[in-house]
């Protein structure tokens, strides 16, 4: 019994400490919302540009890409990239923090990848940045700071308002990695890159960081406590500097490599441990496996980059660590005050759902716990589990016709709406989906933890627009 309390004192530790780094609600809102119009603003950059390349030529003019939806399974929002090939522009995506939901309190850096037809150059860079400008005034109220650095090969976008967020928009284009794998076959390519073609470096960065999202997204999204450790561990990355060589693609490799070969789903304290376990056993060394770089063609180490001293560092840090959390000592390595241990049973259970709840907007996933209360306080003869079956059935039978009887009611009245993504907010475990829905020119949107929950809402807000019965009233009543 000893290490399964150990391990529930470390699942307390962990999630009180992931909810101190967690970003409040009003960060990720500001967040989003920068995303959101820089995403727009391109999106009409994009337009300006082929209408003004269509005028020249007088091809007909094609719509830039759009994100597609994200999965059930986790899966990234993929360009479509391909549907249009001829336009300049052929999409943006979202990369590293953002598009990994990494967001730390206080990370104020985001990213997102432009990708081109073309290999980018300078002049492209000038276009879309003086364009960018005249942009941003018609799609937001707030104002922005558009700043070109050619050097990186990025367009800054700097908010001027609190939080002082800065969005990195990184130029790309697929041909500079299809050239770079030719050469490395032995193929002989006659290239005529224009004289300000950007960096390749550079270019080539853009496009490893687009295909880092994609792959954490279908493996460590779905994978339980992943995501949780490894913002936890990003902030240890902060606080100690002897992890800091070890933060960004080979931190979040290591957990996903860690956690997942486990045999069976594991709490945030036994996966943080296990993770410790993984440092502690010398994988890091000079003659250790090292970590295999699943995104690159060809074999490649993720933790090449580190010298031989920061690999022993790291790895006497994380034997120490190891043993403070095998001696019950976890609070130390999180860098926080002990918790409180005598604690009711019932507590322990709760402590989870309490941080999540804290921390993003209510969630019906989370809804359980308060159904405890009623059958404390009945003083029935009858079984707590009968009454708790009978609440969950009641649940159950009540929450899917107030679903069908909304969306099916608009859906007869308007038939062949199409329901959009707007935004996915919120961590892993419990994320925010924003859905539209267009209806006579007018425009609706509405949030929900599930896209099927956020559709509901859409169709209430368009039935009470339409001065039509919701199928609410009866609840309220």
């Amino acid at each position: 019994m000893r290490p399964m309390r150990i391990f529930l004192n470390d699942d307390r530790h962990v999630m009180a400490k992931h909810s101190v780094v967690y970003p409040t609600q009003e960060e990720l809102e500001a967040v989003q919302n920068m995303v959101s119009h820089t995403e727009r603003a391109l999106k009409a950059v994009s337009d300006w540009i082929d209408q003004q390349e269509k005028d020249c030529s007088g091809e007909q003019e094609q719509p830039m890409a759009e994100e597609t939806e994200t999965t059930e399974e986790g899966k990234d929002s993929e360009m479509k990239t391909g549907e249009n090939p001829t336009r300049t522009l052929r999409g943006v995506m979202r990369v590293g923090l953002v598009a990994k939901g990494l967001l730390l309190k206080g990370d104020l850096d985001l990213e997102l990848v432009l990708l081109c037809r073309d290999k980018p150059t300078i002049s492209l860079l000038k276009r879309v940045a003086d364009n960018l400008v005249l942009q941003f005034e018609t799609v937001s109220e707030d104002k922005y700071e558009v700043i070109q650095n050619i050097r990186e090969a990025l367009i800054v976008i700097k908010s001027t308002k609190e939080p002082p967020l800065t969005l990195n928009i990184r130029l790309t284009s697929p041909l500079v990695r299809e050239e770079m794998e030719k050469l490395s076959a032995g193929e002989t390519l006659t290239v005529s890159d224009p004289p300000d073609v950007l960096d390749r470096h550079k270019c080539l960065a853009a496009l490893a960081s687009l295909r880092h999202a994609k792959w954490f997204q279908a493996r460590a999204n779905g994978l339980k406590s992943c995501v949780i450790v490894i913002r936890v561990l990003r902030d240890l990355c902060t606080r100690v500097p002897t992890w800091e060589p070890l933060r960004g693609w080979p931190l979040e490799l290591l957990c996903e490599k860690a956690i997942g070969t486990a045999n069976r789903p594991m709490g945030a304290g036994e996966a943080l441990r296990r993770v410790l376990e993984c440092l502690s056993s010398g994988i890091l060394m000079p003659d250790g496996s090292g970590l295999y770089d699943p995104c690159e063609k060809d074999a490649s180490d993720a933790l090449e980059h580190l010298e031989r001293q920061q690999r022993e560092d790291i790895t006497q840090s994380a034997q120490h660590a190891l043993r403070l959390a095998a001696f019950g000592q976890l609070h130390k390595v999180l860098g926080m005050d002990p918790l409180p241990t005598k604690m009711p049973k019932k507590t322990k259970v709760e402590t989870p759902v309490i941080d999540y709840t804290v921390q993003i907007p209510p969630s019906t996933t989370y809804a359980m716990p308060p159904l405890k209360r009623p059958i404390e306080e009945d003083g029935d003869d009858k079984s707590p589990s009968k009454k708790k079956k009978k609440i969950q059935k009641k649940d159950e039978k009540s929450e899917p016709p107030q679903v069908m009887n909304a969306l099916m009611r608009l859906n007869q009245l308007k038939p062949g709406l199409q329901y959009k993504l707007i935004s996915q907010t919120g961590p892993v475990h419990a994320p925010v989906f924003t859905m539209s829905v267009e209806v006579d020119d007018k425009t609706f949107e509405a949030s929900g933890p599930s896209k099927k929950t956020a559709k509901l809402h859409v169709a209430v807000k368009v039935l009470q627009d339409m001065g039509l019965p919701t199928g609410m009233e009866k609840k309220k009543k």
